[in-house]
């Protein structure tokens, strides 16, 4: 459905949006065989490889990976969540290159979001805004996503693996947390090469515990991409 969509987009406007997909080691090589459906397709299909975390072990706090090959034991690793865009994106080399070829927004959603269209109304909003977050109503169907809170006089992100877990249910009311962040971001491309470039991206770090299948408890230290609206 996203293919078709842009598909759409370029007829229409007789453009040449791309389609950019940020896999990590576990979905890279599945993709690339989708990808092979859609050769005949108006669109130009990207991808780049986030990066690849070690986990690290709850008691002794030392990595589990006894290789840097994750091939020799691919549960030692994980990806860093999709706050790693920024600096994947970048070390790809397709942002530089999106750059010189002049194109100036990005637009960001998961790829499982069915909802997620490119508005023009919102693309000519972002005209002279570096960040774009487009959120919602925040249903009872929504209480495990992020939502926006004041914090030092800022606008921040606030994801539910941030919340300690006696302030579980505070986070899941509709009443005290009424937004619900949608994911869909748009960017500035030559703001997110300056940050990234100038190392001013400021996140915080999701330490996000989890037990592997042989018992092991490990912690996983990861960003959220919308994060980066601070």
């Amino acid at each position: 459905l996203t293919v078709q969509q842009i598909e759409f987009l370029n007829k229409k406007y007789d453009a040449n949006v791309p389609l950019v997909l940020m896999n990590s080691f576990n979905t890279d090589d599945d993709t690339m065989k989708i990808i092979r459906k859609y050769s005949g397709f108006n669109i130009s299909i990207r991808t780049f490889n986030q990066s690849r975390y070690p986990r690290i072990n709850k008691d002794s706090l030392a990595p589990i990976a006894k290789s840097c090959r994750t091939e020799d034991d691919i549960e030692a690793w994980y990806p860093p969540g999709h706050g790693d865009f920024y600096q994947s994106f970048a070390n790809s080399g397709l942002l530089d290159e999106f750059v010189e070829q002049g194109k100036k927004i990005c637009f960001i959603s998961n790829i499982d979001n069915l909802g997620a269209t490119v508005d023009l109304d919102i693309l000519n909003m972002c005209q002279n805004r570096e960040f774009v977050m487009e959120v919602t109503d925040k249903t009872r169907a929504d209480v495990k996503g992020g939502t926006l809170i004041q914090y030092e006089g800022k606008l921040r992100l606030l994801e539910a693996a941030q919340v300690p877990k006696e302030h579980e249910e505070d986070f899941k009311s509709v009443k005290k947390f009424n937004v619900f962040n949608t994911n869909n971001l748009w960017m500035s491309l030559p703001a997110i090469k300056r940050v990234v470039e100038e190392r001013t991206l400021d996140m915080e770090i999701i330490v996000n515990p989890k037990q592997l299948d042989g018992g092991v408890n490990v912690i996983q230290l990861e960003t959220a991409v919308g994060a980066a609206m601070k």
